[in-house]
């Protein structure tokens, strides 16, 4: 007994148990700290490790944003040039489609009018019927080359079509019918119109008439139809857009064409009839002396509007002043010309000119006045576009 309790050695007092326990405490304490100290690390590499995934995440997505926006804008940029390529493509198909119209209207008018002329009476194979007679030949044999350049895609619509050499034959063929025209009107040849006279008192009273009707009509529609291919040739061409008159062109155009008939057919009744002694009364010489000052306005006016609304550069103020100007003086003119001692009473070019340049004046009037107020259809395509225009913005946007 004796030994093993000296074995076991002197039993610890409470202070050295008290300070033994602190020790063990202490120890463990520092022991499940180094156990935990690599967890924590882990956790906190590995939390750092997903806040630089996330940044280099977001970094990557904030750096693909403007690749995507760019992508964006090239599809939107895309389709507005894929539609905008589409109307002119339908634009042009358009205007093709016209222009062979009227080729065709000018080979049937030339055919006719070569016709009537060869079956005339009155052709005694002078110079002038033969002028006539090579004028409607060359219109009919280069209107149809031109109908068949318009008819399916061969060699000869890739040569002509909308080129040059288009723009030159229509302006051959206006050339040729205003140096055959003339000739065909006048009443002294004979040929689509002739002088009759009422011989009342001191005056015979000669005024000019339709002799012809066939050749009358035939010519006159195939100077109008190659006038009309050569402005729609100019229009085309020059690529005008977005002027006042722009639909309005063709019928300045007219308005042009019949104020140079009635200065013609005023200078030859000047010359013909009121410069003969007898010829016809001195009031109906004034009263075509106004209608020839008429014309004269019309001409240059017609001519400064129609030139400048092809460009595309006509003022809508400027515009509607002038068909308001030109609306007054062709109705004095129709009411002096063509009733009671008027020199155009009798159905004939005289005629015919002052009543077209009183329609086509009011009409190019009543046109441009809608679209300068801004009523009518001028002002709801105006909205419609505007409209479609802010739509393509808001998709851009």
């Amino acid at each position: 007994i004796w030994r093993t309790k000296s074995m076991a050695g002197p039993r610890p007092t409470a202070s050295q148990r008290g300070a033994r326990s602190k020790e063990e405490r202490h120890g463990q304490n520092n022991h499940r700290t180094k156990n935990l100290r690599p967890l924590r690390q882990y956790q906190i590499t590995h939390t750092s490790n997903t806040r630089a995934n996330k940044s280099t995440t977001l970094n990557q997505s904030i750096q693909l944003m403007p690749s995507a926006t760019a992508t964006a804008n090239e599809n939107f940029t895309m389709e507005d040039n894929n539609s905008g390529n589409s109307a002119l493509a339908a634009e042009s198909s358009s205007l093709d489609k016209r222009r062979l119209e009227t080729w065709a209207l000018l080979c049937l008018f030339s055919t006719l009018a070569l016709t009537a002329h060869e079956t005339d009476d009155q052709n005694m194979k002078r110079s002038e019927n033969i002028w006539i007679t090579t004028c409607a030949s060359i219109s009919l044999a280069l209107s149809a080359l031109s109908s068949l350049a318009h008819v399916g895609n061969s060699a000869l619509s890739s040569l002509f079509v909308g080129t040059i050499l288009e723009g030159i034959t229509a302006l051959i063929l206006v050339g040729l019918w205003a140096g055959a025209l003339p000739i065909i009107m006048d009443p002294s040849n004979g040929l689509a119109q002739m002088y009759v006279g009422k011989s009342e008192g001191d005056s015979a009273d000669y005024q000019a008439t339709i002799s012809n009707a066939n050749l009358y009509f035939t010519s006159w529609g195939s100077g109008v139809c190659a006038l009309i291919v050569l402005a729609m040739y100019i229009k085309e061409r020059l690529g005008g857009g977005g002027g006042m008159g722009m639909g309005y062109t063709s019928k300045w155009y007219l308005l042009m064409l019949a104020s140079v008939i009635v200065v013609i057919e005023s200078m030859r009744f000047k010359n013909q009839v009121c410069g003969i002694e007898g010829g016809t009364a001195d009031v109906t010489c004034g009263r075509n002396t106004y209608g020839l000052a008429t014309g004269i306005v019309g001409l240059v006016v017609s001519f400064l509007i129609s030139l400048f609304s092809s460009l595309g550069r006509d003022s809508a103020l400027i515009t509607t002043v002038a068909g308001f100007v030109m609306a007054v003086l062709y109705t004095l003119c129709a009411g002096l010309l063509t009733f009671d001692n008027g020199p155009a009473t009798y159905v004939g070019n005289h005629y015919f000119s002052a009543w077209a340049g009183f329609f086509i004046s009011f009409a190019v009037f009543g046109s441009v006045l809608k679209e300068f107020l801004g009523v009518g259809g001028g002002a709801t395509a105006s909205a419609a576009a505007e409209s479609g225009e802010d739509d393509v913005e808001m998709d851009r946007i």
